[in-house]
């Protein structure tokens, strides 16, 4: 451990503070203006100020409850299913049961044990118990350790990740962006072949019909313990973007799992799309790998009579996209068929207009995946640099004090 640097407990630098949820069924109790937050809602904005909520308690609700009143700056940590995630009060608020939020003592900067508890959330899931879903209880919260350096380290630690994410911000923000931008001048050029060029069923322009549209093996044919660190890649709904795949946080299986499967394989050159949940009909090209395996949750579609970027695009579109709202299938999770996939209707202008297509948004997706390869190299790093610092193996210079007043 470095000089300068303590060994202590969560118990020992923060109050941990739990939750509660007024009684449903009365309705004084409910939309107040009291902030009242649920573990939902920050697992989806985990890292960042929270100063609001969906649902909202009255004073009364408030008092009627459980729930205790968390004041600015307190570390929102969600303890129930969902374990290790956490935000950072905006304002004063409160939450449900679900939480072991912290309020920091003068010892430990807020956000400095936020950046903790994100690169440590392995931690807390190890110590979650329960069978019908994980929870990590006061106590254990409470006696996790941890190595805690000076205040003014603590800073320095702070404003660099800080400045990290204020980065990974503008670059996610830029992505949104461009991506809405090409997808609103794609529609546009897409409306102007409607009533102008053939219609074909996609099956159509397969390369053998139905053997060319095939779903992926059932879980009886892949199961979690096929899976290896390296090997031929498994596609997941995760690897799925609009247009392209991300290759990363990838299973792998072995030669032998492979062969048995091969009727659920995919290539480069093919289109896969997500078949079941949310995202429901996205569309990806497979670019990067030689062959690999989709799982039940994807479908994999061999064209051969259409430019296969193209076709991509189509699928993407916001015709298809209705398309498959229209036919979809299952109310808790939507899904649709092979059988409405191969009916799926599919525009054909003709090869100059489509070469002119995929000219222009071709290149803008290819923008877009490398900017998406960007954001996640800087997560990466990111990662690595934040734990090297909580680690005490890397050490931030004193000299930067003097650019951002640390001392």
């Amino acid at each position: 451990m470095r000089d300068g640097w303590v060994e202590t407990t969560l118990g020992d630098i923060t109050e941990v503070i739990g939750g509660g949820t007024p009684s449903t069924t009365i309705a004084e109790y409910w939309d107040g203006d009291i902030v009242w937050l649920t573990p939902t809602e920050i697992t989806s904005q985990d890292g960042k100020v929270v100063s609001d909520s969906i649902r909202k308690i009255t004073d009364l609700g408030f008092k009627n409850s459980g729930a205790q009143m968390l004041p600015i700056d307190s570390v929102i940590l969600t303890s129930r299913a969902s374990v290790g995630y956490v935000a950072l009060a905006g304002k004063d608020l409160c939450t449900n049961q679900g939480f072991q939020s912290l309020i920091p003592k003068q010892s430990v900067l807020a956000k400095f044990l936020m950046f903790w508890i994100q690169q440590n959330r392995p931690e807390f899931e190890s110590r979650s118990a329960g069978s019908t879903f994980k929870e990590i209880s006061k106590s254990n919260v409470k006696s996790i350790k941890l190595q805690l350096p000076s205040l003014s380290e603590q800073k320095r630690i702070v404003d660099l990740i800080s400045s990290v994410d204020s980065y990974l911000e503008s670059l996610r923000i830029a992505l949104a962006k461009s991506i809405s931008a090409r997808k609103s001048s794609l529609e546009s050029q897409l409306d102007s072949f409607k009533n102008t060029s053939p219609v074909f069923r996609l099956e159509e322009l397969c390369a053998t019909g139905k053997s060319a549209i095939v779903d992926g093996p059932f879980g009886a044919n892949l199961k979690r313990e096929d899976y290896l660190e390296e090997g031929i890649p498994v596609l997941k709904i995760q690897n799925i973007k609009q247009d392209y795949v991300v290759i990363k946080k990838m299973d792998y299986v072995n030669e032998d799992k492979y062969q048995e499967l091969r009727r659920h394989s995919f290539q480069q050159g093919d289109i896969v799309m997500t078949k079941l949940g949310d995202p429901l009909g996205l569309s990806a090209i497979v670019r990067e790998l030689d062959k690999g395996l989709i799982v039940a949750d994807l479908v994999r579609i061999r064209p051969d009579k259409i430019d296969v970027e193209f076709l991509c695009m189509q699928l993407n579109s916001a015709k298809i996209q209705n398309y498959i709202n229209r036919m979809q299938k299952g109310s808790t999770r939507p899904r649709v068929n092979l059988g409405m996939i191969r009916e799926m209707p599919i525009a054909v202008p003709n090869e100059t207009k489509i070469n002119e297509f995929v000219a222009v948004f071709g290149a803008w997706s290819e923008q877009n995946r490398k900017m998406e390869e960007t954001i996640h190299a800087t997560e990466q790093l990111r990662s690595g640099l934040l734990s090297d610092l909580l680690n005490g193996n890397h050490k931030i210079p004193t000299s930067y004090d003097n650019v951002i007043g640390a001392a």
